[in-house]
């Protein structure tokens, strides 16, 4: 297990095979997170580990941050989905997991975060612009997958966060 940081009992690590079913567990609990397949998270937790974090408490996920690297544009960081269970919260978890995510040396050479948020999810506009503001980066946003796109689904807005501050392992 590599541990990217220990904090009021809180430690963040990548995740593995094992908490591909907790992980789904606590989407459930983080609304309005939508729900994936078990199967998804699991490959989450075990293909992109290099890429996503989990932030353990008592034994317990509280935490975890999903994410990738662009194929095509290795400079962007997608982030798919940050939630932070109650047993997480008021440590400013969300944005600790994205900078342990960014600092490890699978991000060497990120320059630029991208995520999606719909117009309704307020916590999630909220800590992007908090991380944004902290990393001294702009932050830009349009509509990128309407509710067409996604079956009747709220449309996703896209939002781009450059350039990051944040060192990057070397």
């Amino acid at each position: 297990m590599t541990i990217d940081a220990q904090f009021s009992g809180i430690t963040l690590r990548k995740p593995g095979v094992e908490d591909g079913a907790a992980l789904h567990r606590l989407v459930r609990e983080c609304r309005p997170l939508d729900e994936n397949s078990v199967y998804c998270n699991v490959l989450q937790c075990t293909h992109f580990a290099d890429t996503c974090v989990v932030a353990e408490k008592g034994g317990d996920l509280v935490g975890f941050v999903t994410g990738y690297r662009l194929p095509d544009n290795p400079e962007v960081y997608f982030l798919w989905q940050v939630g932070v269970g109650e047993g997480g919260r008021g440590h400013g978890l969300g944005k600790r997991m994205i900078q342990a995510i960014l600092s490890r040396p699978f991000c060497r050479g990120v320059t630029e975060l991208n995520t999606t948020i719909t117009r309704s999810n307020e916590a999630s506009r909220g800590l992007f612009a908090s991380f944004a503001r902290d990393e001294g980066a702009e932050m830009t946003e349009h509509e990128w997958l309407t509710e067409a796109h996604l079956d009747g689904h709220s449309a996703e807005y896209l939002f781009r966060i450059r350039p990051l501050s944040t060192p990057r392992a070397g």
